[in-house]
């Protein structure tokens, strides 16, 4: 009976445990290609990185321009496959210009390139009149810019840990509440911000679940402009917004721009967004097709007046 008893205990638990593993069988393999892709990631290295060439190279701290000169891009992985076919612009410090036109134009990679993430496959980017871009150290090119993208990420914290992190600091030091609700007024998130019990440490959740989407945009736009860049942009960013949001954060980054500090650049599909913008350039199958300001293009009754027609707008700014 002792044995009986000791094996049937044996049997009975060791079976139920490699039941309750293996329910996990699927996992495994995921977990095994994830270990996998997380080794491949850490053994890269980056194209576009700090070198001892560019370690001290920055551009100018209160100045920024760009030329674009007949700049062409292919994404490494299609390189036959030409996304921008000859681009060449110039956007001086304190204007706020516009990229539209249809989807797979060109425009969000034009914001790839002004962050740096990919180099032009053939042109050049010159910034401040003196320096090409692919010359000066990204990290400090980088500190002077913000970007908000159409789906901005939310890390799990408060409002306020959320907002901060737009500031580069050491893990001891911590953002004044006055710089966070300037920021925040700025994107036009402080009201709701009050009205919540705990304000600014409201728990966003896990990927900003706890708020709604026009809040995680403000959010994100907040965090953009707490760390007061010299350029600005904004991929989308306030596509989510209703329309009275949309034009009070608007009227605060034209208010901006227009001191002269800093550049915005916007990429959007509803035209509202950037109607009042210094200039807009409309993008088709890579190449900028017209540019000047919203009475302008509408007077040429060209692409852009199709597509306010398609939206509705009125011609008059």
């Amino acid at each position: 009976m002792y044995q009986l008893m000791v094996s049937f205990m044996g049997v009975y638990f060791s079976g139920q445990g490699a039941g309750q593993m293996f329910s996990f069988a699927s996992s495994f393999t995921k977990a095994t290609q994830a270990a996998n892709y997380y080794f491949w990631l850490s053994e890269l290295e980056p194209t576009i990185q700090e070198t001892d060439s560019n370690k001290e190279k920055g551009p100018a701290k209160d100045c920024h321009s760009y030329d674009f000169k007949n700049v062409q891009f292919s994404y490494p992985l299609a390189p036959d496959n030409r996304v921008l076919k000859g681009v060449s612009l110039t956007i001086e410090r304190g204007e706020f210009v516009a990229f539209i036109g249809a989807s797979g134009c060109g425009k969000s990679t034009m914001i790839s390139l002004l962050e740096r993430f990919y180099d032009p496959t053939s042109g050049s980017i010159i910034i401040d009149s003196a320096a090409s871009l692919t010359s000066i150290n990204p990290l400090l090119y980088r500190s002077n810019i913000a970007l908000v993208q159409q789906e901005p990420t939310l890390f799990p914290g408060s409002i306020r840990e959320n907002i901060s992190l737009g500031i580069d600091i050491s893990v001891s030091e911590t953002v004044s509440d006055s710089v966070i609700e300037e920021a925040c007024r700025g994107a036009n998130a402080w009201d709701f911000i009050c009205s919540m019990p705990d304000g600014l440490n409201t728990q966003s959740g896990a990927s900003g679940s706890q708020l709604s989407g026009g809040q995680r945009q403000r959010i994100a736009i907040a965090r953009a402009l707490v760390r007061k860049p010299n350029v600005i942009l904004l991929d989308e960013a306030t596509s989510a917004l209703d329309t009275e949001s949309e034009r009070v954060i608007q009227a605060s980054l034209m208010e901006a721009a227009s001191t002269g500090d800093r550049i915005t650049i916007a990429v959007a599909h509803r035209l509202s967004t950037v109607r009042e913008a210094n200039r807009i350039f409309v993008f088709y199958n890579g190449r900028i097709v017209e540019a000047g300001t919203h009475s302008e293009l509408i007077e040429k009754d060209g692409m852009y007046a199709k597509m306010c027609e398609a939206q509705r707008l009125d011609g008059d700014p």
